[in-house]
């Protein structure tokens, strides 16, 4: 019998484990490529970000570890399960276009690419119409410099 706590615990693994192999198995991107998935992408995050919402409020109901170990235990309801699942298969049909899902709340997504001979990432964010940024590897999102002043892109 699986608590709540631990499902979540089993489920964040779970999505760690799908960003990482996705991460080893690269496809370099050019902007077109990235920008043709953009309204794949669009679908699968606002989906996404649905069903989130979805489980912060069940969870809000959710009892404690302490409550539960008290209780017996308890299992979890099949709903959630579903979600919970319905959340990992959103995640793994964004990881296998070959993009990093970067952060879940803004919908923020990097694509690797070469540039000069380095990889760097194409960087887009949910609600932008195209990829119109970069950034180096190390650099992160506070690192973006826009395509538009950088000509080889």
């Amino acid at each position: 019998m699986l608590n709540c706590d631990r499902l979540r615990d089993l489920f964040t693994s779970r999505i760690l484990a799908t960003l990482v192999e996705a991460m080893d198995d690269k496809h370099l991107f050019t902007v077109r490529e990235a920008n043709e998935l953009i309204p794949f992408l669009s679908n699968k995050l606002e989906e996404l970000h649905r069903a989130h919402q979805k489980l912060e409020v069940w969870s809000e109901n959710v009892p404690s570890q302490q409550e539960i170990a008290l209780s017996g235990g308890m299992l979890a309801e099949p709903r959630y399960v579903a979600l919970l699942t319905r959340l990992q298969s959103l995640v793994d049909d964004i990881c296998s276009a070959g993009c990093y899902l970067k952060d879940l709340e803004s919908g923020l997504v990097d694509f690797p690419t070469l540039w000069e001979g380095r990889e760097v990432y194409l960087c887009w964010k949910l609600g932008e119409s195209e990829v119109g940024h970069w950034h180096e590897i190390e650099a992160g999102f506070g690192g973006r410099r826009s395509l538009k002043s950088d000509p080889t892109h």
